[in-house]
């Protein structure tokens, strides 16, 4: 059997029961728990969860659930969206998705091919569907994306904006718990055939099981690798460079890749934002040099109360030195929102372009 390190993204309805079946599964030694958000009242109806979970963070809920279960897992807690999660930092885990929303699902195909990694993604409708899918990263293999049409990509802009913030949170779904446990249980099922080396790239990626518990039908099939995808389907094999976002400036991350070139750099999923406007009361703000998607709360926030989003116009894929103020190459890695684990891509003026990771130590959460 092969030892195994599993994540979880979303601990709601199926989520919150996937937990307790890896927990249950031999050669799971380490878990790593995804999920921004704390229990609320409503949850009690459709979450694997009692009243002593209400105002609780999510990853700490089932962190407990594990450890009542097998305290010998490790388990790491990230609070957050997991598109703020550095790419490195889920490296070497199965993940499994069990999210709501269609951006969540982009970036866990993402993340799963940047580090070559196969994942599992559990759905549910509020009526009777519940569907699992399988992706084994690999040039032969097709992703997630290789399924979407123009209307998949155009419904994903609907929901955010280009530097990656949620213009409102995922609706939940609202479907019974029984469909809940039901794809938890199946997407388990895939699980223990990836940790008994059972699911081989060529013939199983890309499987899709939908079943309807109204009609008992079940429909199986797969996903073929389209040639006009929008993703390139690789995996990186980035070069390590240890630096601490505390300490470190922009600057030192330019000369530590090179001082003589001018070299663009880009952060994997997501973008540099100077500008942002109150969608309330139209007011306009400069600020420092940030990766959009992880402002912090307070940033994010109008005087008016409104939310202060980044247009498009202002937000921009990369930074060069040649066109970064002095004052924003002095800024602190951290301040501009820079992660250990994050995964850049330099490209220089012939078009090159290289792969580095920042490493360093992980926090907890």
């Amino acid at each position: 059997m092969i030892v195994a390190a599993v994540t979880v993204i979303g601990q709601g309805n199926i989520g919150s029961r996937t937990v307790g079946l890896i927990a249950q599964m031999p050669g799971i030694t380490a878990v790593t728990l995804v999920d921004p958000d704390s229990y609320e009242e409503s949850n009690l109806l459709t979450q694997a969860i009692d009243r002593s979970a209400l105002g609780a963070p999510k990853v700490d809920v089932q962190s407990a659930v594990i450890k009542a279960i097998n305290p010998n897992i490790t388990v790491r807690r990230i609070r957050d969206r997991l598109e703020n999660v550095p790419v490195a930092a889920l490296r070497g885990t199965t993940l499994l998705s069990c999210t709501d929303n269609r951006r969540a699902r982009q970036t866990t195909n993402r993340y799963a091919w940047r580090n070559g990694s196969p994942w599992i993604d559990a759905a549910i409708d509020a009526v009777s569907l519940v569907r699992i899918s399988v992706f084994v990263p690999g040039q032969a293999g097709p992703c997630l994306e290789c399924s979407w049409d123009e209307a998949s990509y155009d419904l994903l802009e609907q929901d955010y904006t280009c530097a990656g913030e949620a213009l409102a949170s995922a609706l939940p779904t609202n479907a019974p718990s029984e469909l809940g446990a039901l794809a938890a249980a199946l997407q388990a099922a895939e699980l223990r055939k990836l940790i008994g080396g059972a699911l081989d790239t060529t013939p199983q990626s890309g499987l899709q099981l939908m079943y309807d518990t109204y009609s008992y039908t079940r429909h199986l099939n797969r996903v073929k690798q389209n040639a006009q995808c929008r993703f390139d389907h690789c995996t990186w094999h980035p070069k390590i460079i240890e630096f601490e976002p505390k300490k470190n400036t922009l600057a030192d991350l330019f000369d530590a890749l090179d001082p003589n070139s001018d070299a663009a750099v880009s952060v994997e999923g997501h973008a540099f934002v100077t500008y942002l406007h109150c969608v309330a009361c139209d007011k306009d703000s400069c600020i420092d040099l940030s990766l959009g998607g992880r402002l912090d709360a307070a940033r994010r926030i109008c005087s008016c109360g409104g939310r202060m989003l980044a247009p498009g116009f202002f937000c921009s894929e990369s930074v060069q030195r040649s066109n970064t103020s002095r004052e924003s190459l002095r800024l602190k890695l951290d301040a501009i929102g820079f992660r250990i684990g994050d995964l850049l891509s330099v490209t220089d003026r012939a078009g090159g372009i290289r792969h580095i990771e920042i490493a360093g130590e992980l926090p907890d959460d």
